[in-house]
């Protein structure tokens, strides 16, 4: 089975890992005759195809973004050309147009991956005139997909009900940290990096992890920081990642008069990730669109309560009062009070965080789930063989 993926993640070509993506990748291969990855991602910087193993290549791109993906597409032509593409997965429904062209031309199956409702919401198609433009690409690509793939059943009713998709056409199957990943969130030190974090500062750490953009609702995390810092005045706040919204984050902050609290960490390599999540003392997520929320996974491995917002796999990951705390979307003085609780009784916070630990071990096994995503791809292929 050849598969040809489209990815945004810049980190599979650009050396030093953010994510354990190369990782999960180099584990699919195992199963796969070969495995090709595009990312047409903008870069500056030419790059030559990395050979990863006998059975995975990754092809970068570079240039701004419409020549980044007009150089992917032909790319993925040539792949085409050269050997049968059984399968072409993309990251999302819009890069999912570039599959739909390869379907076309080559009789490709098309796997379009979603991870979220944001570029179906009201609030995404107004942040930019292209998003308008991008909505009939990105309806067009999932009625041609021949399969698509979520990670919770809650998302997947969502395309059902939207795109009046069958039950048949949609899977529901988490991306899984890899084995080395858990690994290295469970055993995790993070002396170093509260010492280095509280500076002889600061008693305790909330800490949010992911990209900075509109989805993740960071606007209302700093309400909610606020809020906490006016009763635990010695609390710092770490944000790790980055993202367009980073400098309008960082003017709420001087707004809200909480910047002396809240540090910016950038983005981060993920095995000095694990050791700030060992460091904190309790994990925020405060999205308003999520596919399935992985930090929320990685936090409880690690042993963290987790506050969080209902979107996404926030009720698979989260046992709420009991590992840790599900609050409603943008409302900011319910953040802050389970915050608290957990802050003003660190007890009840370690051990929400050792039972939400057990559960996600119990829950998230990689083997499992890469199995059920092959199984996805191989029967894909053996509906097309069989005439159904």
């Amino acid at each position: 089975m050849h598969i040809l993926t489209f990815s945004y993640d810049k980190t599979l070509v650009e050396g030093e890992q953010v994510g354990d993506t190369l990782l999960r990748h180099k584990r699919y291969s195992e199963y796969l005759d070969k495995l090709d990855i595009v990312v047409p991602a903008p870069s500056k910087t030419r790059r030559d195809e990395i050979k990863v193993s006998e059975k995975l290549t990754i092809y970068p791109s570079y240039g701004p973004k419409v020549l980044s993906w007009l150089r992917s597409y032909l790319k993925a032509r040539k792949i085409c050309q050269a050997s049968k593409v059984d399968i072409v997965v993309t990251q999302d429904p819009l890069l999912g147009v570039l599959g739909v062209l390869l379907k076309r031309k080559f009789g490709c199956k098309l796997f379009v991956n979603v991870f979220g409702t944001e570029m179906f919401s009201e609030r995404w198609l107004k942040r930019d005139i292209a998003h308008r433009l991008y909505k009939p690409a990105i309806h067009w690509s999932l009625r041609n997909a021949d399969l698509v793939r979520t990670e919770t059943d809650r998302l997947k009713e969502f395309l059902m009900e939207t795109f009046k998709m069958p039950s048949d056409r949609i899977v529901a199957i988490l991306v899984v940290p890899s084995p080395e990943s858990i690994n290295s969130l469970v055993n995790a030190e993070g002396y170093e990096a509260r010492k280095n974090l509280l500076e002889n500062k600061y008693e305790q750490i909330v800490l949010f992890v992911g990209r900075l953009v509109d989805a993740k609702d960071l606007p209302n995390f700093l309400r909610a920081a606020r809020l906490v810092i006016n009763e635990y005045p010695k609390t710092l706040f770490a944000i790790i990642g980055e993202g367009p919204e980073r400098g309008r984050l960082e003017k709420l902050c001087r707004e809200l008069d909480i910047a002396n609290n809240v540090r910016f960490l950038g983005a981060t390599p993920f095995d000095e990730v694990t050791s700030y999540y060992a460091a904190c003392d309790v994990f925020v997520l405060s999205s308003w669109s999520e596919g399935f929320g992985r930090v929320m996974m990685e936090a409880a491995l690690a042993k963290k309560p987790v506050v969080a917002t209902d979107v996404g796999g926030a009720r698979i990951t989260i046992i709420d009062n009991e590992t840790g705390y599900i609050v409603e979307v943008a409302n900011s003085e319910q953040m802050a009070d389970r915050i608290q609780r957990l802050l003003g009784n660190p007890q009840l916070a370690q051990k929400m965080g050792l039972k939400g630990h057990e559960q996600a071990l119990k829950l998230f096994g990689f083997e499992k789930n890469v199995k059920k995503l092959i199984a996805a791809w191989e029967n894909m292929i053996n509906k097309d063989k069989a005439g159904g």
